[in-house]
């Protein structure tokens, strides 16, 4: 079976310190080609570095001052040799697929030595590239790739997901031309804690630990009307808080909303995820991918969504189980 591999080029602007690959390069362009690359949703990214070659996203790596276009001919055909060489050992050039992101000096030699091959900014000046390359990432495109990923459920096998990533939600009942619609995008901090997370929402009842807990308890109640809305916004997470309202609060109605609130996301939701290895790369990719679809004109929930009772203006308004990082 044939993969598709993403080729990106490196770039000028780097880090003053050691890291991975993925975040050593801190260009806008570099980012832009990074985000693009993800929602292909290919079967590797790879970044085409003028003194490493071909080398994986998590590969750490030192800063460093040597440029392609600095190269002589020779230079970049002995460089080109080098870089097939490398994508021997993790693809077949025969049969495989290769996205190239990058300048003209990066795949002239390459290309020659690949049979299968599309490069999306070729007919762009180096200046209009990274702007192409972000509007290239739509509503459409979020969608089509949350969509093509392997879907889950409650109960799922968290011995199936990614360590570290970024999920989507989605709602029974929401659509988007034709697509599950996305209710909510979210990612973690801690190193690993990606199913620890999604634990959090959908397997223990504790609507402290999860703020999408809280807010679908939150629309749940408001519909209802019901009053014990302002015990269930208090939050119980430390001792001193336990203490404080533990006699001001209904324990049983406590229970009966969480069971509520799991039995309504375990029948409604499922989701997907995409593995993103470093914090500060799974942040950068919940901010924009949030940004991008709060702001689409035609991303809008259904009118029996439930979060159209939420007491929370902007989760009504922009069809997210969300109030940070929208476009609104």
């Amino acid at each position: 079976m044939s993969q598709t591999i993403v080729l990106i080029s490196c770039c000028s602007k780097k880090l003053d310190f050691a890291n991975y690959a993925e975040l050593l390069y801190d260009s806008e362009g570099f980012k832009a080609r990074l985000a693009y690359a993800r929602l292909l949703d290919p079967d590797g990214i790879y970044v085409i570095s003028a003194l490493h070659h071909v080398i994986p996203l998590t590969e750490f790596i030192e800063p460093y001052d040597v440029c392609l276009k600095d190269f002589s001919p020779a230079e970049r055909k002995e460089w080109a040799r080098l870089c097939l060489s490398q994508l021997d050992d993790i693809s077949d050039r025969q049969k495989d697929k290769y996205v190239i992101l990058a300048g003209k000096d990066y795949y002239e030699e390459l290309i020659k030595g690949l049979v299968h091959y599309e490069i999306p900014t070729q007919h762009l000046s180096q200046f209009k590239q990274t702007p192409w390359l972000k509007s290239q990432i739509t509503c459409d495109l979020i969608h089509t790739f949350a969509n093509s990923l392997p879907r889950f459920e409650y109960p799922f096998d968290e011995s199936k997901l990614p360590n570290n990533g970024v999920y989507f939600f989605f709602e029974k009942g929401e659509t988007y031309k034709g697509m599950d619609r996305i209710v909510r995008i979210g990612t973690h901090t801690g190193d690993g804690n990606l199913p620890s997370r999604l634990i959090q929402h959908l397997n223990k009842e504790n609507k402290d630990r999860s703020i999408f807990r809280k807010n679908i308890g939150r629309a749940l109640l408001n519909k209802d009307n019901d009053p014990f809305q302002e015990q269930w916004n208090l939050d119980l997470t430390t001792k001193a808080a336990k203490e404080k309202y533990a006699a001001s609060i209904n324990s049983e109605k406590l229970f009966d909303t969480e069971k509520r609130v799991s039995d309504y996301m375990r029948q409604n939701l499922s989701f997907s995820v995409f593995e993103v290895a470093t914090k500060e790369n799974r942040l950068a990719m919940e901010s924009l991918l949030i940004k991008t679809i709060s702001a689409c004109e035609d991303f809008k929930s259904s009118n029996n969504w439930l979060g159209k009772s939420s007491p929370i203006e902007k989760i009504r308004d922009s069809g997210l189980w969300l109030v940070n990082e929208l476009s609104l």
